[in-house]
């Protein structure tokens, strides 16, 4: 995965800074999320972070393919990878 600059950099961002985009996870590129990708994308995100020497907590808290699979079509779309990262900063 790509190191990113922009959304979250700013001032009242807070947190959002280290948040993935929905690129970081669509593996093949199809504008889709298959559960396989969201699992492999995750991994690889843990192992770099772990690499760069980030505590891994909260990782039992990590929503699951079916929490941001909101339609239960098998796919996880833009809009809805969006919805929950917006849901997440929310929350925080």
């Amino acid at each position: 995965m790509q190191k990113r600059r922009g959304m979250g950099q700013g001032r009242g961002m807070g947190r959002g800074r280290n948040m993935p985009i929905f690129s970081d996870f669509d593996l093949n590129g199809d504008g889709n999320i298959v559960e396989n990708e969201f699992y492999q994308a995750r991994n690889q995100r843990i192992a770099e972070r772990a690499k760069q020497g980030y505590q891994m907590r909260n990782l039992g808290n990590a929503p699951s393919f079916a929490d941001l699979d909101t339609n239960g079509n098998g796919k996880i779309s833009a809009e809805e990878f969006t919805a929950h990262q917006i849901q997440h900063r929310q929350q925080r």
